[in-house]
């Protein structure tokens, strides 16, 4: 048997009620959500996520906390070069590899 190809999104934005996130998985199905991980080790991340998130961290503390659950179930090293980092609200912004650096070095 074959398996049917399916995708899973993150859907992030901002508006007048502020930040969002929403899971799909392949079927369609959303779901609103305030952290979450999808792809290779989001079993572990997912639940990391859920114990540390709470809507009163900083920016500084979120990125923290994400970077360095990536870094627990990330095989290679974390660096500017295979990790992305964007922030959403209030304006979209991809971080440069500086950025991604300084996020970095707080780990």
């Amino acid at each position: 048997w074959s398996r049917p190809f399916g995708v899973s999104l993150l859907i992030a934005g901002h508006d007048e009620n502020g930040p969002s996130l929403y899971y799909t998985d392949p079927s369609g199905t959303f779901w609103q959500c305030n952290a979450k991980a999808i792809g290779s080790g989001s079993e572990g991340a997912d639940s990391s996520l859920q114990e540390q998130f709470n809507k009163e961290l900083t920016l500084q503390e979120a990125e923290t906390i994400a970077l360095s659950i990536l870094k627990q179930v990330m095989e290679e090293k974390v660096t500017p070069n295979n990790v992305d980092i964007a922030m959403v609200a209030p304006n979209y912004h991809l971080y440069t590899p500086a950025e991604v650096e300084a996020v970095i070095a707080r780990l």
